[in-house]
């Protein structure tokens, strides 16, 4: 295990580790801890996305949990970049992405089918949320509004430097005007 400086991703990780723990061992961290053989400080920086576990560390980690080389082999491989601080990979948690957001400097997106959030219209985000299928109704206008406020960090004094890579934008039926403001670029490569 080595101490290195955490980032958003590590401590998302991190936590989904002690969620795991909780809900299949039902173990404190102490208590896991001492079924692995381990400093309580280690589950603790673990968890905390505050030290990164070796490979090793993580296999006897998550099969005290019960899971399976399967799922190791994808939690290895969602793992992998946690701790670099240039490397954001999308998180199913919105808070994961606010966070890396909000201390970059830059921010280079590549995005094949939509416009990156950062640059959304409302109409355009609440077309998304609607016609893809992945929100409950009730939770559209939530979820759009979450989508707004994250864009924050562009009227920011110090905000990032963007570039936004769009290919073949296809939704004929969505408002696809953006919002492109400060120091951002975005290049849009049109389908032959």
């Amino acid at each position: 295990m080595t101490a290195i400086t955490s980032t958003a991703y590590s401590r998302d990780l991190g936590d989904e580790l002690r969620r795991l723990r909780e809900k299949f061992t039902g173990l404190t961290g102490f208590a896991f801890a001492e079924q692995l053989g381990w400093d309580p400080s280690k589950v603790s920086n673990i968890e905390n996305g505050k030290a990164r576990a070796s490979e090793i560390d993580l296999v006897h980690y998550l099969m005290t949990c019960g899971r399976d080389s399967v799922y190791f082999e994808q939690f290895r491989e969602r793992y992998r970049y946690a701790f670099d601080p240039y490397v954001v990979q999308v998180s199913d948690n919105l808070r994961t992405v606010a966070m890396a957001e909000a201390t970059a400097k830059k921010i280079t997106s590549f995005d094949g089918l939509t416009m990156p959030g950062l640059i959304q219209t409302p109409e355009y985000a609440r077309a998304l949320f609607t016609e893809g299928g992945h929100a409950a109704p009730e939770d559209i206008e939530k979820y759009v509004q979450l989508r707004i406020d994250r864009q924050a960090i562009m009227n920011r004094p110090a905000r990032p430097e963007c570039l936004f890579y769009v290919h073949e934008v296809r939704h004929e039926a969505l408002d696809v005007r953006v919002r492109v403001r400060g120091p951002c670029r975005l290049v849009v490569a049109a389908a032959g």
